[in-house]
């Protein structure tokens, strides 16, 4: 039964122009859409399917709910970024992928790239909680101090955020939303894909990607994906160097049947620095200059950090009817990582003399996550219902330990690396975590006319053991939670969508109170209002969202004893978020996006209610403009596009002390040409230029303390990309 389903004067992009834009476009759609509406001889020409724009936009995702929804139809605000536009703009890691969606500040440690640090809806990995990451359905959990799970790019086939609360699918989350990768797996479409490329700081890069039917009935089909990097690092000294192999094989026996399953190792035996710098040189002026953009207060050679993650997984689908399957998907992933580096601990009087210390982590933890689903179609009278009812189940298992030792102080203006003098090392944490989180869910999407409505509910068991080895902290956890959703969509024939939603999260609190009481899982809400709109049979799709969202129990000092923290916090954010996406012509295509939030705390025992969380923004937003030549002219090929993206200033410094980060805005570009227009005999070849940063502006990513230091963001990045499909 199938389902019926900106660049201003000067060198300065402004939150304004980027915001006009969306705003226009939005109205300009909607104004038209409402003029079909009222006269149903108007049609909308689209572009072709396969034209380059359409390439950037999708018409559905299961992200949201599981299912493959139509994203007008989804009562939640979604964006998937395509293959094609990470192609586009040469997206090297999670952070640069997220760079135009709306709701998400990515790279918040700037240069930093051995993890994707992001807030989305003002929520992160820090005093809100971790961001929650999702791969084909499955969730990528993380370690315990710096083992994360980090996938390359280049073996994804698309990205999609999820804003909001999504526990009523996924289970304990982030308030802020979720991320869904989805793996480049098997295909019928016979893939050849070679790329090799390289650019600034030594950059280097080889991409293989594979696939096809192995027989003649096209009843196995494999995938094999395979790319490797190295480059110096931004840090003077740093190297960054991996690699990434992914194999999957299809079976499909036949129609009612179909198993996958797939691997992947990836090797990261130099992940470069994490340290940061300064206040006094980057934020703030210092007599002694601003710092350089690759100043390193560590050592070049003590600077050990790498990662091994492997997995293996399985997907199965069965068909009992025409209405009624099952789909079964279980994973094994295993992480090592190792840290020993020299890291900043803060700036002496002099105002050039930084204090320093070691940090030594080994690492090693083990997941096992598992979703079982039955999908149902079925009618009641008029009415049609998609039925989805599941169980999962995340378990973790890891042990990590941490340490530091005194160094020798280092001049930052003028650093001589390689007569550090170390002092021994002091173990911090020696602990063994197991957790197991096993939820069961029911959602029924409704269609009855033009309306549909989503409704959700699930019920979550954790249990999280601690074994301290230092100092015999042990502690035993058991927490449990009922999260729902409801979201109601109508849709105009025109292709408006007005919708509204309310959903729920929960995320488990580790640790103890002073009364040695394990926390209360803290627990989000969502109230969101917003309109789609998608011209009927074209992928294009603009949309705009308002809501109001808070996350109660976080954690505060404990105002009897300071050395422990109650659950006496509560954080509200309210926001708005525009995006356009997708073909405006036959040659030009757009990605656009803006956000206003409002994060704070409204409820805290240490002096923070009021006060907006640190390194979120307030207004950010981005605009990507691309260009396609027409067939029949002369630089038929050719396609161009440039982008512009802004943040507003963020929080640096203590809740007690705060001080402005700065805003800033910066400009990519992108040229591409086919060569295949050149010389038939060239066809499938295509040459790509890119540049990030373009102006190589010199920015503050966000801050932490005046002591503890900030981060400088990228600077320029071109790369040249030679690609042969055959």
């Amino acid at each position: 039964m199938e389902r019926i389903t900106t660049y201003s004067a000067g060198k300065k992009i402004t939150h304004r122009a980027v915001t006009g834009l969306s705003l226009s476009l939005l109205y300009l759609a909607l104004q038209s859409a409402w003029a079909q509406q009222n006269n149903p001889t108007l049609t909308v020409t689209a572009a072709g399917q396969e034209s380059h724009g359409s390439k950037l936009s999708a018409k559905e995702s299961s992200s949201a709910t599981k299912t493959a929804t139509p994203l007008v139809e989804t009562p939640q605000s979604v964006s998937v970024i395509t293959r094609q536009q990470m192609d586009d703009q040469n997206a090297r890691s999670l952070n640069e992928a997220l760079r135009y969606t709306p709701g998400v500040a990515s790279e918040q440690w700037g240069g930093v790239t051995a993890f994707d640090q992001f807030t989305i809806r003002g929520f992160n990995y820090s005093d809100t909680g971790y961001s929650d990451v999702f791969q084909d359905g499955l969730r990528n959990t993380n370690g315990l101090l710096f083992g994360v799970q980090q996938v390359d790019p280049f073996l994804l086939e698309q990205v999609d955020v999820l804003r909001g609360p999504a526990s009523v699918i996924y289970g304990l989350s982030n308030p802020g939303g979720v991320i869904a990768l989805t793996s480049k797996l098997p295909k019928r479409e016979t893939i050849r894909h070679v790329e090799v490329e390289g650019g600034t700081d030594n950059y280097g890069r080889v991409g293989l990607d594979f696939g096809g039917a192995l027989n003649d009935r096209g009843s196995v089909l494999y995938r094999f994906v395979a790319t490797g990097h190295l480059a110096d690092g931004m840090q003077q000294g740093t190297k960054l160097k991996g690699y990434a192999l992914a194999p999957s094989i299809t079976f499909n026996p036949d129609d009612n049947n179909s198993l996958t399953l797939y691997s992947r190792f990836q090797y990261d035996p130099n992940l470069g620095a994490i340290t940061s710098l300064p206040a006094y040189g980057t934020v703030f002026a210092n007599p002694n200059g601003k710092l350089p953009l690759d100043a390193y207060p560590g050592e070049p050679n003590h600077n050990t950090f790498s990662r091994k993650q492997s997995t293996v997984g399985y997907s199965f689908t069965h068909s009992f009817s025409e209405d009624w399957s099952t789909v079964l998907k279980g994973r094994y992933f295993g992480e090592t990582s190792n840290y020993d580096a020299v890291v900043m601990s803060g700036l002496n009087d002099d105002m050039h003399t930084i204090s320093r210390n070691t940090a030594v982590s080994d690492e090693h933890y083990n997941t096992l996550n598992f979703d079982n689903q039955i999908h149902g179609f079925f009618d009641t009278g008029s009415i049609s219902h998609e039925l989805l009812t599941g169980i999962s189940v995340d378990h973790m298992r890891g042990h990590a330990n941490f340490g530091s030792g005194s160094v020798s102080s280092l001049d930052i203006y003028h650093p001589t690396y390689g007569v550090a003098e170390y002092g021994p090392t002091t173990w911090w944490q020696d602990s063994r975590v197991s957790s197991t989180q096993t939820g069961v869910y029911l959602q029924d999407q409704i269609s009855w006319q033009q309306w549909r409505t989503t409704v959700g509910i699930r019920h979550d068991w954790s249990k999280i053991i601690n074994k301290d080895f230092l100092y015999g902290q042990n502690y035993e956890q058991h927490d449990q939670a009922t999260t729902g959703r409801i979201g109601l969509n109508y849709l105009f024939n025109n292709g408006i969508s007005p919708y509204l939603t309310w959903s729920q999260s929960f995320q488990p609190v580790a640790g103890l109170s002073r009364d040695q009481q394990p926390f209360k899982p803290s627990r989000g809400e969502l109230y969101e209002l917003g309109v789609k709109y998608q011209p009927p049979g074209t992928s294009t799709l603009l949309s705009a969202a308002i809501y109001n969202l808070t996350q109660d129990k976080s954690l505060s000092s404990d105002p009897v004893d300071t050395a422990f923290q109650i659950q006496g916090g509560k954080i509200r954010a309210r926001g708005l978020e525009l995006e356009a996406r997708g073909a405006l012509t036959d040659q030009f295509s757009v990605i656009s996006s803006y956000t206003l939030q409002q994060v704070k705390y409204t409820q805290d025992t240490q002096g923070r209610e009021g006060k907006n969380p640190l390194r979120v923004p307030r207004t950010f937003g981005a605009l990507w403009l691309d260009w396609q030549a027409p067939a029949g002219i002369p630089v038929e090929g050719l396609g161009m596009a440039v982008g512009g993206r802004f943040s507003g200033d963020t929080k640096g410094g203590t809740m007690d002390n705060q001080f402005n980060t700065g805003g800033y805005g910066l400009i990519d570009a992108s040229v591409r040409y086919e060569l295949g227009k050149l010389d038939p005999s060239l066809r499938g070849g295509k040459v790509q230029l890119t540049a990030q940063n373009l102006l190589d502006r010199k920015v503050v990513a966000g801050c932490y303390s005046t002591d503890t230091g900030c981060f400088w963001g990228a600077g320029r990045q071109v790369i040249a990309k030679f690609s042969w499909d055959f």
